[in-house]
């Protein structure tokens, strides 16, 4: 093989692989982290959870599929954080982490299964329900407070429930516009 073709082979193999690689190439971020940057106040908080969510979070192309990941993931980690607090409630017998458990997050997995629900129907109905799921970690927060609980797991469970509802609604609403 000549070297005039070695090096054609050579460019044309790195154009390929900057053609299927455009956020390497252009040193773009994903969807994930755009809307992290642009729409939210807590960027760290928002980017951290972008890092351990579901690779399909992180590797969504369109705003279509990542308001479908970002509210699949949703349904998965509140149900998580739910059998947590009921766990918590079990051992503890406390009305407040019971209120959370059973109430407030039911509220929250509640919110964002209608939201997955509806996503493709009614995109304004399931970013509204995508925004009210993060009524229920406020909620549980105001109660654990007013009842002088002071619990670090639940606290960051709560905070992260409510990045992940605004970040769910970000994506829904940027999707339906």
């Amino acid at each position: 093989m000549s070297s005039s073709t070695l090096r054609c082979l050579v460019v044309a193999l790195c154009v390929v692989v900057l053609l299927y690689c455009p956020m390497a190439a252009n040193g773009e971020q994903g969807l994930a982290e755009q809307i992290c940057m642009e729409s939210f106040e807590d960027k760290e908080g928002c980017m951290a959870l972008v890092k351990q969510a579901d690779p399909k979070i992180a590797s969504a192309r369109s705003l279509e599929d990542l308001a479908q990941a970002t509210l699949e993931w949703a349904v998965s980690k509140s149900s998580e954080a739910q059998a947590f607090l009921k766990e918590l409630a079990k051992m503890e017998n406390n009305p407040a982490i019971v209120q959370c458990a059973n109430f407030d997050y039911d509220g929250v997995v509640g919110s964002f299964k209608s939201a997955l629900q509806e996503l493709k129907e009614d995109p304004q109905t399931a970013s509204y329900d995508a925004k009210a799921a993060g009524d229920g970690p406020d909620c549980c927060d105001r109660g654990l407070a007013s009842a002088n609980i002071n619990n670090p797991a639940v606290t960051a469970l709560n905070r992260q429930i409510f990045l992940l509802s605004n970040m769910a609604f970000t994506a829904v609403s940027k999707y339906s516009d």
